[in-house]
């Protein structure tokens, strides 16, 4: 009986002594892997915490540090399951930072797009931190990310009560405001990041767009050579830029900027692609380069065939590809323009006197009818010539200006031919008026008639 009570009595101090030395021995375990996660041995703090694991299961300090060992190794999913872990089993140790933590859990959980767990630790933090304005600018963001652009602008405007100053929040509400056409107030906000940030080039991008859209080109020009250093806004800087040039008939200028935003694109399916494609062919187009216009627009409608009225361009230079006198029509000098122009009076029975340029897609010829030497003694008649290659249709109201034009010059008679054709309203503001219209088909006929 003694030797059993012996035996049990030393049986227990064991089991005793055992948990008290696995007690003694975990804390200095788990300064041991701080100290690892410390000097960056991470590959050794993980071994360390899943030994430490394997025997206390629920060591919270275990299951931090081997978050913040997997987090470091960019093991993000494996991090997140052992943050989460921590959280669960209860944060109780001061040698855990509880907002870490918690910044950690809601920087992964939005990593993995789970924005509503994101979204209820950036509050529980700023329940805790009130005046923390970056997380009020976080919980901004991820309302951003849900499309809840009026909660997204609340709390960002609540980050800059805390602190005015602070750039990203200008920034990002700057860009909301734009979006939301309250230019006013996103140009202040914008403006300001500029004063504390010259180089911030997103705000200088933005503010390029605010400046086009109050038709301010020149200054809106000018934030787009700043956004344009950025490699993140650089094609969109470029394409913006062109595009500004070509609203401002400098087409050659256009074509630079726009060639070299298609040049660094990479992505020939993206919307931005689309679109600079889509002006540089507007600006060849202008520039009477139709054969690399048709090119753009051939890679565009390959895309996305209903594109803007891509489709439309390319039916209607269609005659490019079968008949050549009609190419060199259009794709003509403007100097090789005028000889064509000329010869087509000439083929219609008049001699020019006198000729005015309306711009690269027009010219109109003041004429007088008869070239014929046997009727040297008749009086010719004034008749006027307006000849476009233009691929929009003649609208009604350049017909009403050539019919003021004929009042005013006491001239009777007058011819309108086009590349294109002529619109509803235009053909019926010629009936019953002594204006003769020539679409592309009679144009095509008269063109066989001519040596080019």
């Amino acid at each position: 009986m003694n030797i059993f009570l012996a035996v049990l009595v030393v049986g227990g101090f064991s089991i005793v002594l055992f948990i008290f030395l696995r007690k003694l021995m975990s804390p200095q375990k788990i300064v041991l892997l701080r100290n690892l996660i410390k000097s960056s041995n991470y590959k050794l703090a993980i071994k360390t915490a899943k030994e430490i694991l394997g025997k206390e299961p629920n060591n919270v300090e275990a299951h931090y540090f081997l978050g913040e060992s997997y987090y470091n190794e960019g093991k993000f999913e494996l991090a997140l399951i052992e943050y989460k872990a921590a959280d669960k089993v209860g944060i109780h140790d001061k040698h855990i930072n509880e907002f870490e933590l918690r910044e950690k859990l809601a920087e992964l959980y939005s990593k993995f797009d789970n924005l509503e767990e994101s979204l209820k630790e950036y509050i529980l933090l700023q329940k805790k931190y009130p005046n923390d304005f970056v997380i009020s600018v976080k919980i901004g963001e991820l309302f951003e990310r849900k499309n809840m652009r009026e909660q997204a602008i609340s709390n960002y405007m609540k980050a800059l009560q805390q602190n005015p100053n602070y750039v990203p929040a200008l920034v990002n509400v700057g860009i909301l405001l734009y979006e939301s056409k309250r230019y006013v107030e996103a140009s202040k906000a914008l403006e300001t990041a500029i004063k504390f940030e010259p180089s911030n080039y997103k705000a200088h991008l933005y503010m390029g767009l605010i400046r086009k859209n109050e038709n301010n080109y020149k200054s809106a020009i000018k934030h787009f050579e700043i956004s344009v250093r950025d490699k993140d806004y650089k094609i969109r800087s470029l394409m913006e830029k062109g595009s500004l040039l070509m609203i401002m008939n400098k087409f050659d200028e256009a074509v630079i900027e726009l060639e070299r935003a298609l040049k660094n694109s990479d992505n020939d399916k993206s919307t931005l692609t689309l679109n600079i494609r889509f002006f540089l062919a507007n600006c060849y187009e202008q520039t009477r380069n139709i054969t690399e216009a048709i090119a753009q627009w051939e890679k565009i409608y390959s895309v996305k065939p209903d594109f803007k009225n891509v489709g439309e361009k390319l039916a209607s230079y269609q005659e490019l590809r079968m008949d050549d006198k009609m190419k060199d029509f259009l794709t003509a000098t403007n100097d090789e323009f005028l000889d064509i122009c000329k010869k087509i009076v000439i083929t219609l029975g008049a001699n020019v006197t006198e000729f005015t340029m309306l711009s690269n897609e027009g010219f109109e010829f003041y004429t007088l009818e008869g070239g014929d030497d046997k009727f040297r003694n008749v009086r010719k008649r004034p008749k006027l010539f307006y000849i476009f290659r233009k691929s929009t249709p003649v609208e009604e109201t350049i017909l009403r200006k050539i019919h003021e034009t004929m009042r005013q010059k006491e001239i009777i008679k007058a011819v309108v031919i086009t590349a294109s054709g002529f619109t509803k309203p235009a053909l019926a503001f010629v009936q019953e008026r002594p204006i003769e219209l020539i679409d592309k088909a009679g144009l095509q006929n008269i063109l066989k008639e001519i040596n080019i």
